[in-house]
């Protein structure tokens, strides 16, 4: 005998299958998101038009109101411009942004605002130039 019971104990039926179907290809092929600016429009759109777009536009509940761009438009040396999406893209969001750090902290080297740190420590030196200054009145009253 066919189990024809569901795994919530429901019987199941013949419609529920192709329903079910039916729903997913609906979910997938509309690019349905828990976010509604995380969709990515069907038609193409220009990089003005993406750098307007927001995924959120809400209040937080610290109170402080969050803006998040849907996409973040990044112009590479070779005068590229792309439009990144923030999930989709998420990675490459990623690698930009630590390459503009390095790039950044490179720079300030080379201008040199940025002193590089010498590895020399005094505090030890101090110490023992005190110490032997300490002990000389002790050894010479000694002998």
């Amino acid at each position: 005998m066919i189990n024809n019971y569901a795994k919530n104990g429901s019987k199941a039926t013949e419609n529920s299958k192709p329903r079910n179907a039916e729903a997913y290809r609906a979910v997938t092929t509309r690019n349905l998101t828990a976010n509604p600016g995380d969709r990515i429009a069907d038609e193409p759109q220009s990089i003005e038009e993406k750098a307007k777009q927001l995924a959120v536009d809400a209040p937080d509940i610290t109170g402080d109101h969050i803006k998040v761009p849907t996409y973040f438009i990044v112009e590479y040396p070779n005068g590229e411009k792309k439009a990144l999406h923030h999930v989709k893209d998420a990675k490459e969001i990623s690698d930009v942004i630590r390459q503009a750090h390095f790039y950044e902290e490179g720079e300030k080297y080379k201008l040199g605002e940025v002193k590089q740190q010498n590895n020399f420590n005094l505090a030890p030196i101090i110490l023992i130039v005190a110490l032997c200054l300490l002990s000389f009145p002790i050894l010479i009253g000694i002998f």
